[in-house]
């Protein structure tokens, strides 16, 4: 996996390093990827409506791997009790590729502990197929994957407007 990544950020423009932020899986730590979010479209001059649907799509993409939303598959609940032994909070891993011309956001559980259901791919209705309904409505390209050797991933592509520059 760490070689795929490693190749997919060669292939981007610049071959840039991404933001990454890696979280605890629980909701109250999503907000501090929507700070991060807003605080980077603020430092490269965003207008105010693309900094929202990037705010929104983080934390919807943020929250298809949950383990309260209807949309994810949490870990097996059976692995957690009796046995004394607690396993080690799962996490979220948020890459953020910034470009000029867009932003490639990339969600994945680094631990492997979270899928995202199947079934939710497809309801609109339910909560992860919701908020991944309302992430294809304000990127570009969305790719969600789930195999063993990834686990669940999405990447977003925000393409940005053009700047308009400024005569000083």
């Amino acid at each position: 996996m760490a070689r795929e990544a490693e190749q997919r950020t060669d292939e981007r423009a610049g071959a840039q390093r991404p933001l990454s932020l890696t979280i605890p899986s629980r909701p109250e730590y999503v907000a501090l990827c929507r700070l991060v979010v807003g605080a980077l479209g603020t430092h490269e001059a965003l207008d105010e409506e693309s900094i929202a649907d990037l705010k929104v799509v983080v934390t919807e993409a943020c929250n298809c791997f949950l383990g309260d939303t209807d949309g994810c598959v949490p870990p097996d609940e059976g692995e957690r009790e009796g046995e004394g032994l607690e396993k080690p909070a799962s996490s979220l891993r948020v890459d953020v590729y910034l470009s000029p011309e867009a932003w490639e956001i990339t969600v994945f559980d680094p631990d492997r502990r979270h899928r995202i259901s199947p079934s939710s791919l497809c309801d609109p209705m339910s909560g992860g197929g919701l908020g991944l309904t309302i992430i294809r409505a304000l990127v570009d390209s969305m790719e969600q994957t789930d195999n063993d050797a990834e686990g669940s991933v999405i990447r977003l592509v925000k393409r940005m407007p053009p700047r308009i520059a400024t005569s000083g």
